[in-house]
């Protein structure tokens, strides 16, 4: 049996799969001040009558660190840079940098080094004033010889308890977004280390003795353990969680495919060509700062089950804002999941509450607007003499909803249809993105989700267990790790900088040899980490530049990423 945690803004999902079956499952509300207490109370719904003994995994994603960012709460970090020469990147970072001499030139040559012994004046002294043990290095091109940042960061390990790597995090030649990661990395560690106490904690108290896994945001899973080095990497995995479940749930199919994943507070929208979820092309974005953490290409709607409903300058808004449970629930304001009580779509709660909040709402409104706005049969507003009642009200919430749904779908098919086309055969067929189908998941699914399908005139899919999906998409997580292998044909040098290897007498010439390099590096990393023996291994990407000297091209730069193919390790009925 598989144990699926999914730690979400408004609710925490738990499910327990068998085989291909869901034999249990819960939603319980996010305790924000105690999420172990939300945790504690889904845990126990699905484990009453079950044998821990036979639980062989238990995976989760979680908001906390996405939150901890979001709302700007991460500690004092110190950020060392070693630029060498090039632009001044003040306004680039969460926080002004700390430059250090030295410089790697863009073949992985150390042009000039970094005096170690200023770098312990300099931390000395940088120290004295933040009063911080949390650190981050990162050097332009230490992807190509991350030996000036290892060494650096060597210095620094007797001031700082927590330092990261911006080459050990991503083998990307693109220094601000591992910068930026790597300064996010330790920023979080401290409330990461926290967490993962606390869950252990949950586990054994209840006698779960199963390895436990995280989700990372580009849909596979790592133990634990392995990822308090690298807590940045599991932010955004309520998306990567959607994902995951929309694909064990199989509904998805091979036309291009829409699919909305409906909570509490937003709404998550993912784009899929082919059966395959849409990726980001370099990274996702951590606040207003692009990342090197590679993740699904989603993008959040301010509209979900709990958005407040309010009436600004005589006009009702629905979201962005949630303040609490529906009216319905006890909640102090009318929420979308009120209205859609009111229209018979949901059954939950106190339905005379619900219809106060929306007969208060009608009240509400000016005289002018109150007088004139009623609805048809089409849902849509004409002119009446009769007073708006609760319905109407419902109704014209409902059509804000969707109408800022729809507005976030065609933003994203927009920014899709417009990304650059690097390869000919995409020029010569261009693959046009043009929604077939709308799939949708989440605990507001079901009443709101044939609404959409109406409104944006396309066929709805609503799986079963849409309302845990994001659950079930954890619990059947496939393990993934990423290696990146620099190969310099002329200096017969080898650099993985994740695993900090840096070998002088590489015998490879060609791509064919350095793709079967990484590969055999990756099983091996991966066999290091317990993790699937018989899991396929994919290639993410390959750069591949010929080196001109006296008019031949005679040597190459090859770069190759590879990773443990991620995905869910079976569909569920």
């Amino acid at each position: 049996m598989l144990l699926g945690l999914d730690v979400g803004g408004t609710f925490t999902d738990a499910v327990i799969i068998d085989g291909h079956r869901v034999v249990a499952s819960a939603k319980r509300r996010t305790t924000k001040d105690n999420l172990m207490q939300g945790i504690g109370e889904a845990l126990d719904a699905v484990l009453t009558g079950c044998n821990t003994s036979n639980i062989e995994q238990v995976t989760l994603s979680t908001t906390v660190v996405t939150n901890t960012i979001v709302e700007e709460k991460e500690q004092v970090v110190d950020l060392y840079v070693v630029t060498g020469p090039g632009r001044n990147v003040d306004d680039i970072f969460p926080v002004s940098p700390i430059y250090l001499q030295g410089y790697t030139d863009h073949r992985g040559i150390v042009v000039e080094r970094t005096p170690l012994n200023a770098v312990r004046d300099v931390a000395k002294m940088v120290q004295s004033r933040s009063g911080t043990d949390l650190a981050a290095v990162s050097a332009k091109f230490g992807v190509r010889n991350p030996q000036e940042e290892l060494s650096i960061t060597e210095e620094l390990k007797d001031k700082y308890n927590t330092i990261s790597n911006g080459s050990l995090l991503s083998g990307s030649l693109n220094f601000p977004r591992r910068t930026i990661s790597a300064y996010f990395n330790s920023a979080v560690t401290p409330v990461f280390t926290v967490f993962k106490k606390n869950v252990e904690s949950a586990l054994s108290m209840r006698n779960i003795n199963a390895p436990l896994h995280i989700l990372k945001a580009d849909g596979g899973s790592l133990p634990m353990e392995h990822m308090v080095s690298r807590p940045v990497e599991t932010a955004f995995t309520g998306p990567a969680a959607t994902v995951l479940g929309l694909s064990a749930l199989g509904a998805i199919g091979n036309d291009h495919t829409v699919a909305l994943d409906i909570g509490g507070t937003t709404t998550d929208v993912s784009l899929w060509k082919n059966g395959k979820p849409l990726m980001t092309k370099n990274g996702v974005s951590i606040r207003e700062y692009p990342s090197a953490v590679r993740s699904f290409a989603v993008t959040s709607v301010g509209i979900g089950g709990e958005s407040v409903v309010r009436i600004v300058d005589g006009k009702f808004t629905v979201g962005p804002e949630r303040v609490g449970p529906s009216a319905a629930l006890g909640g102090a304001e009318p929420t979308l999941g009120d209205a859609l009580i009111v229209l018979g779509h949901a059954k939950y709660g106190d339905e005379k509450l619900a219809i106060q909040s929306m007969e208060a709402l009608a009240n509400s409104l000016p005289a002018s607007l109150h007088d004139s706005l009623t609805f048809d049969s089409t849902n849509e507003p004409h002119q009446l003499a009769d007073s708006i009642t609760a319905s109407d009200v419902a109704r014209l919430i409902v059509n804000k909803a969707l109408e800022t749904i729809q507005h976030g779908i065609d933003e994203v098919v927009t920014a899709e249809n417009k990304r650059p086309i690097y390869v000919v055969a995409d020029i010569v067929n261009p693959d046009v993105f043009v929604p077939a189908q709308i799939v949708v998941v989440g605990g507001t699914a079901p009443s709101l989700g044939p609404s959409i399908g109406e409104y944006l005139s396309l066929p709805v899919t609503i799986p079963e267990n849409a309302a845990v999906a994001n659950a079930i998409g954890a619990a059947l997580a496939l393990s993934t790790i990423e290696l990146t292998v620099h190969v310099d044909t002329k200096r017969r040098l080898l650099v993985i900088p994740e695993l900090g290897i840096k070998q002088q007498t590489c015998t490879l010439k060609r791509v064919e040899q350095v793709v079967e390099r990484a590969k055999e590096v990756l099983g091996e990393e991966a066999l290091r980490l317990g993790l699937g023996k018989d899991q396929d291994i994919e290639v993410i990407s390959i750069e591949d530049f010929p080196v001109v000297e006296g008019w031949q091209s005679m040597e190459r730069l090859i770069t190759v990423k590879v990773q443990l193919a991620a995905g869910v390790k079976q569909y569920v009925e």
